[in-house]
């Protein structure tokens, strides 16, 4: 599989930058109102943006199906989910589990308070984003799964199944990408992590694994183009390791001066290139963290 640097538009890099933004201002929202609590309901994505933006915009929404993890909310928000849907999700995940633990309430502010909350299981079916279960591998098993039942059926479709935070020592990793790359699956696996690497495993033949920097989102577009065209042609699965740099959530629109910040290495790129704009810039980040506030008020209005 060769992976080439595309030529990409104004218009197309400043639309990544702009999902982006959108993730970092959500999961902001999130921690802030919930991550206090000890074992809280959201697990930070921040860091990982480049990552499931730039892999996600990648994925034919309603033809492909996308297995995401716990992390993925930037996944979730590309593929289609709205952030109301999003909100909607955190709260009633929570009301279930106030009910478990006897600490509901009549107010969705007023449960996030000394609960154990479960980890997310995004979903999206309507655009066949597949449900997960709590451990961090299932779901390559399941995306093999998936991909067989498309190679038998001869459809064009490949499926992606997104993990990280140690799902390569679990055995169902180890099945999943042995029986794809056995049967050479339509199926392209994102392994999402930090400080480690997967060269140290014996990764089965048949299975292309490519390495990419996770922070730059501009590698990562063109990796996934490259595996999603490598899949649906019929050549194997993909495994696509993206080292990212986790940093501590809640800041907010270039407030961490890291030179490992995906939005910091976007906006870089979009100044070299000419195309960065601050005007522009300010009234992006106004208009998402104006929409973001609207949809968790409409949420807990709808869910209480």
């Amino acid at each position: 599989m060769e992976i080439s640097t595309p030529s990409l538009s104004t218009t197309f890099i400043r639309d990544l930058y702009a999902r982006m933004l959108l993730t970092r201002v959500l999961d902001g929202y999130a921690w802030r109102l919930y991550g206090h609590v000890p074992n809280g309901l959201p697990v930070s994505c921040r860091g990982h943006e480049a990552v499931q933006v730039g892999s996600a915009i990648c994925i034919e929404a309603g033809k492909d199906f996308t297995l995401p993890y716990y992390r993925d909310l930037g996944v979730v928000l590309t593929i289609g989910m709205t952030p109301y849907e999003v909100f909607r999700t955190y709260i009633q995940v929570q009301q279930v589990q106030s009910k478990r633990t006897g600490e509901g309430g009549s107010n969705p502010c007023n449960d996030y308070v000394d609960i154990k909350s479960p980890v997310m299981h995004w979903g999206y079916h309507k655009h066949n984003m597949v449900t997960g279960s709590v451990p961090v591998a299932t779901q390559v098993l399941h995306a093999a799964g998936i991909a067989f039942a498309a190679k038998l059926r001869k459809a064009s479709v490949v499926t992606v199944a997104y993990c990280g935070d140690g799902a390569d020592s679990e055995p169902d990793f180890l099945e999943g990408i042995t029986f794809a790359a056995q049967h050479q699956l339509p199926v392209v696996f994102v392994y999402e992590q930090d400080n480690a690497s997967l060269s140290q495993q014996t990764l089965p033949a048949g299975l292309e694994h490519h390495c990419i920097d996770g922070t730059d989102i501009i590698a990562v577009y063109a990796a996934t183009r490259a595996a999603m065209q490598h899949a649906r042609e019929g050549q194997g699965p993909v495994l696509l390791e993206m080292n990212v740099h986790s940093s501590a959530p809640g800041a907010l629109y270039l407030d961490v001066e890291s030179q490992d910040d995906p939005l910091l290495r976007c906006q870089r790129h979009l100044e070299e290139q000419g195309m960065w704009d601050e005007e522009w810039a300010e009234q992006l980040h106004e208009r998402l963290r104006n929409e973001v506030e609207q949809a968790l008020q409409d949420a807990l209005r709808d869910v209480s």
